[in-house]
């Protein structure tokens, strides 16, 4: 101990006296020749003082790593573990090589974080460029403008200077932390068991609080335990306690529960009155009360008030349950704002004024202010009046304190400074405004919602306001249908507020195993949209537990330890070095940095148990199961045996299937000798027979039937064809005569033909050797046309088929021929020359035929176009 101060007191010193040493066993280990073993051969003594050298070094390297690790089990035994030399002679890394490596970084961390801390703490005179807290940081949001982040570097803990002790294991209850109870209607252990919990840890610390006296067995005026008489909640017996105690988070009652539930609020509630405007802004007085004169004087001014605004601002980021800021009260004429981390243990005397029922205490959104308050002051409120629960007995479009500073006050609150860090000393003036402006004009906002409330109620007595369609709809909410007294709609918002008073402190728990709970496991997986492998869940089962222990103990939020997209991150690539570790969480939070090594651990030993636990899966479903009967449809056939011969020893074995005694006329007559006979001779006819088996009967399942196309019974006629072709004109008989048949073309010789030279041959024929017949032009076939003689029709004479015997009439049912279907059909396909609209290089030259220049194509190659 006493080394461990003089090295806190003289620092530089210390270090220059560790580094002197260090650099004194370096050089003396770098004087060792390689032939160290030749040497210890020679003289025992350097070997016996060699090895004791040894020992001791590997003795101290293996505490550190057994501190700097959590897997203590595997030390080092001997060098090679970390190098030794290969057969060439030349050193290599050992098998924990890489461990070792990452140990010594983890305990460099820590030493790091270890003087980081001393520097901060301004009891020891270290130091002064690590320590010094820097100047306030304004920081904006990206893609917010309506958000800024005030942030300052090196920042103390302020949670170390409390006197308290910060308790955050979750087996633990949470124990009131007042000592007194002001206004009190009942005393303050009424509730609680007396006798029961006497010589008990919770009663030791009851009686040390001044709550429970020794000797007196109630601990009250009363001399025994006082009786609950609050029915919703239950009552705290001894073994209650007791289970509390032993592990189960079981809150006390609350203290003023009876004071909140019996409260008689004053009449001016009940009445208007004329609004009372805020004070001009700079000409209020304001005061920061950072000292316990200051305080006493404040609570001497709240105390003659009839209205107090309260608020309070809060930092959870560097603390895993968080802790209370500044406190700001106004009343009609002053504003003041309470330095709370420094009067943290004197700020119980509040409850002389917030549990005071004379006192109309005003919030907005009260719930997580009452739980603070009570959490770290042991403060309760006794008439609380909470303007978030009349906006909504009000039915107002918006319920923000923005909202109703701009509806009522016309002023903007300035909302960029919700993440600063409230524990940046001295505060800054802006962040000093707006701390100050929650409170500064909420006493006229309370005037205002208590009129309107009023004026309401007399106004809307006996009305439906909660049909659809009915007159006054929606002017009040709150769960009223029908407004049934005047101060009805105040009554529903001093209820609502009540409740929120009533709110009890709980301490989180945590469940590793199933992971329930708001800060579990289970809930950021079914968050988590990406599908995790059995393996990976086990890993992020490990890494969370590991978070809620980590940020318990060193007092730090979860958010802070390890981030949940890091966690994520860490399951799902499931790193096994201490650098894929860090790599996987950029910016490594310094926790992580500080336990990467055991993370490495961790992650390793969570990814083999559930492998193991896999593979005992496995096997479990590949061992062979009993077989279920399984229902066959027609039953196999079975082989003829002799077993079913109806022998005489098999009937003589056989039980008797008819009982020999009657139920009703008592035993059967005996037998006759002819029955007897009979019986004789049907044994053995029966002996001869051989029962064949049983031939299962073929199950008929019905089908369904056929589709059939149902058809018209009608039969459509069908056209007579004639026997002979139809004629119908001469012309009509000779256009469609068929045509005479061709000889065949007598064979020839090819020894005859006549020889052909090349230059004989005209390239311009076909391939039968006729000559192409030119295309006739537009103009020529205009031509031919008009030159035919015309016909008039005078003179063509009918033809009259009813005196021709030898044609028929077709009737209607003939249809008539569609000429140009039919020329279309038979026309002869044109075959398509692509390269036929190329021009030729003289053709270019040409002027170009106006007239037929398309104005699309602009005079273009039409290659393949048809």
């Amino acid at each position: 101990m006493a080394q461990s101060n003089s090295f806190i007191n003289d620092f530089d010193a210390s270090i220059a006296t560790a580094f002197g040493a260090l650099v004194k066993a370096t050089k003396a280990a770098g004087r060792l020749g390689d032939d160290i073993a030749f040497h210890r051969t020679l003289d025992e003594s350097v070997d016996a003082r060699l090895e004791q050298a040894s020992q001791r070094t590997l003795a101290m390297a293996n505490h550190l790593w057994m501190t700097s690790r959590a897997d203590a089990s595997l030390p080092i035994t001997s060098a090679d573990d970390i190098a030794m030399r290969d057969s060439e002679g030349q050193w290599t890394s050992g098998p924990q090589f890489s461990t070792v490596i990452d140990a010594v970084d983890t305990l460099l961390e820590r030493i790091d974080v270890g003087l980081d801390e001393l520097a901060k703490n301004s009891a020891h005179q270290l130091r002064t460029s690590v320590g010094a807290q820097s100047a306030a940081v304004v920081t904006s949001v990206s893609g917010r403008s309506d958000v800024r982040v005030v942030h300052a570097q090196n920042m103390p803990r302020p949670q170390l200077q409390f006197r308290d002790t910060i308790d955050n294991s979750p087996n633990t209850p949470f124990v009131w932390r007042i000592r007194s109870k002001p206004h009190a209607r009942v005393p303050l252990d009424y509730g609680l068991p007396s006798a029961a919990i006497a010589g008990s840890t919770l009663g030791q610390h009851l009686q040390t609080l001044g709550i429970s006296r020794p000797g007196t067995p109630g601990g009250g005026s009363s001399g025994a335990g006082t009786p609950r008489r609050n029915k919703q909640s239950p009552e705290l017996s001894a073994n209650l306690l007791a289970d509390a105690l032993a592990g189960a988070a079981t809150a006390l009652p609350h203290p003023y529960e009876y004071e909140i539930k019996h409260y008689e609020a004053p009449a001016r509630l009940f009445a208007e009155a004329q609004p009372l405007a805020p004070r001009d802004w700079d000409t209020t007085p304001f005061t920061f009360v950072d000292t316990p004169e200051l305080l006493a004087v404040m609570l001497g001014h709240l105390a003659g008030a009839t209205e107090i605004a309260i608020d309070l601002e809060h930092h959870n980021f560097r603390s895993f349950q968080g802790f209370t800021c500044l406190v700001q009260l106004s009343s009609r004429t002053q504003d003041f704002v309470i330095d709370a981390l420094v009067l943290r243990d004197s700020l119980h005397q509040l409850n002389t004024v917030t549990a005071d029922p004379q006192i109309t205490k005003v919030f907005h959104g009260a719930e997580s202010d009452i739980v603070w308050l009570q959490r770290d002051f042991g403060v309760y409120v006794v008439g609380l009046f909470d303007t978030y629960h009349a906006s909504h007995v009000l039915n107002m479009e918006h319920h923000s304190l923005a909202h109703l500073l701009r509806m009522f006050c016309a002023y903007d609150a300035d909302k960029r400074y919700q993440l600063a860090d409230w524990r940046i000393r001295p505060v800054p003036a802006e962040m000093m405004r707006y701390a100050r402006a929650d409170t500064h004009f909420l006493l006229y906002i309370f005037d205002r919602m208590r009129n309107d409330l009023v004026q309401r109620g007399t106004r809307l007595v006996g009305e439906d306001v909660a049909t659809p369609g009915a007159p006054h709809f929606g002017e009040l909410a709150g769960g009223i249908d029908r407004v049934q007294s005047a101060i009805q709609p105040m009554q529903v918002v001093l209820q609502r507020s009540a409740q929120t008073a009533l709110t009890l402190y709980i301490k989180e728990s945590y469940d590793a195993d199933t992971g329930m709970g708001s800060g579990g496991w289970a809930q950021l997986l079914r968050k988590w949209k990406q599908p995790l492998s059995p393996t990976q869940v086990s890993v992020l089962r490990a890494l969370h537990s590991w978070r809620d222990a980590c940020a318990r103990d060193e007092d730090e939020s979860t958010r802070y330890v390890l981030p949940n997209h890091m966690l994520f991150a860490l399951a799902l690539k499931c790193p096994t070095d201490v650098a894929a570790l860090l790599a996987a969480c950029h910016p490594t939070p310094p926790p992580v940095r500080m336990h990467a090594a055991d993370l490495v651990v961790l992650i390793a030993r969570a990814r083999s148990a559930s492998e193991s636990r896999i593979h005992e899966i496995m096997a479990h479903e590949e061992a062979p199961r009993p077989m279920a009967p399984v229902h066959t449809r027609f039953a196999d056939p079975v082989e003829e045996s002799t077993d079913d011969v109806l022998t005489p020893a098999v009937l003589s074995s056989a039980q008797a299937i008819v009982s020999p005694m009657s139920a009703l006329f008592g035993p059967i007559a005996k037998p006759t000798a002819s029955d007897t006979e009979a019986q004789r001779r049907a044994l053995q006819v029966r002996a001869t027979l051989v029962l064949q088996p049983a031939k299962p009967t073929a199950v008929v399942t019905p089908t369904e039937p056929e589709f059939t196309l149902v058809t018209s019974k009608r039969k459509r006629p069908e056209p007579t064809r004639p026997a002979e072709p139809v004629v119908i004109s001469e012309t009509y008989a000779e256009y469609h005569a068929p045509a005479p048949q061709r000889k065949p073309a007598p064979p020839v010789d090819p020894m005859q033909l006549p020889k052909i030279a090349l230059g004989d041959i005209d390239d311009t024929s076909d391939d039968n050797g006729s000559k192409p017949k030119k295309s006739i032009s537009k103009k020529a076939k205009k031509r031919k046309t008009l030159s035919k003689p015309s016909v008039s029709s005078t003179d063509v004479t009918p033809f009259e088929y009813a005196d021709n015997p030898d044609t028929e009439v077709i009737g209607e049912s003939a249809a008539p021929v569609n000429n140009k279907k039919h020329k279309r059909q038979n026309r002869v396909a044109k075959s398509f020359d692509p390269y036929s609209q190329i021009s030729t290089t003289k053709e270019l030259s040409k002027k170009p035929n106006r007239s037929r220049v398309s104005q699309k194509s602009g005079n273009r190659s039409m290659t393949f176009k048809k």
